[in-house]
């Protein structure tokens, strides 16, 4: 069958496809330069030209290139600065390593120029002759001290009577040198008190006296009270009777305070003397019975 011609205006009608003429490509150069294709690389701006070999204007030029450094370490090799430390002597201030504990006893450092070894040393007092334990060769008399008693009660013990001590006695500094607060220390079994005894223009004997007897003059807690051993409270209330008639003052007004720390001292109440057992420590009380 052959195909049917329609008009344009019919409703049958179908364009027919376009014929495009043929290009003609240019001719291709011929020359010591390959020819390559046309890309997307042509359109690229050229280069920037490269700055004259000036010295001036390259530092690095007409320079040896050097090789860079690896950036792996070698094993056992550490970059980091040492420690520094500042020790401070009086009025020199200078820095110095730190030495480690394992590398002390095999490489020992030199003391560093400009710094002072101080050893610090703590100060020690001597206390007065009547603050301290009874000693014959040192003692020039024999202090009778009961701390169940107020200080006015304390004497000297004579051998055949008793004499009261003078405001010079009990005014004489406690120590050979300016002493501004003193911790005392007792203890007696499950009891442990403390004594302390502060003069901002420097403790005196009588400072220390009657801080002693403030310190056993005080009521015993409940929570002391239940401290007392079950084979002792017979004879703290032995003592507690004994002394609420001895003491000054009346006897019912005492009684009704009721037992302080005094009475669990029993019959162990004189005054014994201080001592230090360490030098950088603090003093130690001691109480008991009348030696002679």
């Amino acid at each position: 069958m052959f195909k049917q011609s329609h008009r344009p205006d019919s409703p049958g009608y179908v364009p027919r496809t376009p014929k495009f003429t043929k290009l003609s490509l240019p001719p291709v150069e011929t020359g010591s330069t390959p020819s390559r294709s046309v890309t997307r690389a042509g359109t690229r701006p050229p280069a920037p030209a490269m700055p004259p070999n000036n010295p001036r204007a390259n530092p690095t030029s007409g320079q040896a290139s050097r090789p860079l450094r690896p950036i792996l370490k070698k094993p056992g090799i550490s970059s980091v600065p040492a420690h520094t430390s500042y020790d401070s002597e009086g009025e020199v201030l200078t820095s110095k390593k730190v030495v480690r504990s394992h590398d002390a006893h095999r490489y020992p450092q030199p003391p560093q120029a400009g710094v002072r070894r101080v050893q610090i040393q703590t100060e020690a007092f001597d206390l007065h002759w009547q603050l301290l334990p009874i000693d014959r060769s040192r003692s020039k008399r024999l202090l009778r001290f009961d701390v169940a008693f107020p200080i006015d009660y304390i004497r000297f013990q004579e051998s055949d009577h008793r004499l009261k001590l003078a405001d010079s006695n009990f005014d004489k500094a406690a120590a050979n040198k300016p002493l501004t607060k003193m911790l005392i220390n007792f203890n007696l079994g499950p009891f442990e008190w403390e004594v302390n005894v502060k003069n901002a223009r420097g403790i005196t004997c009588r400072d220390v006296f009657q801080a002693i007897h403030e310190t056993f003059d005080e009521q015993l807690t409940l929570d002391e009270k239940k401290r007392i051993p079950p084979h002792l409270r017979q004879e703290c209330e032995e003592a507690f009777k004994l002394r609420c008639k001895v003491v000054p003052g009346l006897e019912e007004v005492e009684f009704r305070k009721g037992l302080k720390r005094v009475d669990v001292l029993y019959h162990g109440t004189i005054f014994q003397g201080l001592t230090k057992p360490e030098s950088d420590g603090d003093w130690t009380l001691h109480l008991g019975k009348w030696p002679f």
